[in-house]
């Protein structure tokens, strides 16, 4: 019986880890790439760990940080052409 109970319980915590491996793998969802060096960046990130390119600008409309990936402020939807740097 303890037997029993001890697989059960191994088979839910590699269940467990599998999930939990499976989740450190995906990218952030505010993740892009650098547009100098194409390196991963996060989207609260100022500069690129590679090669130190700013890769954050400032909305004039709402005066939020914006990610250089982003084409549209996420925070009021001015197109990112009118954007200037942070």
């Amino acid at each position: 019986m303890v037997l029993i109970f001890l697989l059960i319980l191994a088979f839910l915590a590699m269940g467990i880890l599998a999930e939990l491996e499976r989740g450190e793998e995906q990218a952030p969802a505010d993740a892009g790439t650098c547009p100098c060096c194409g390196q991963q960046v996060e989207g609260q990130w100022l500069l690129c760990p590679r090669c130190q390119a700013q890769v954050t600008a400032v909305c004039p409309d709402c005066g939020q940080s914006v990610a250089s990936f982003h084409r549209y402020c996420p925070h009021c939807g001015r197109q990112r052409g009118a954007l200037r740097e942070a």
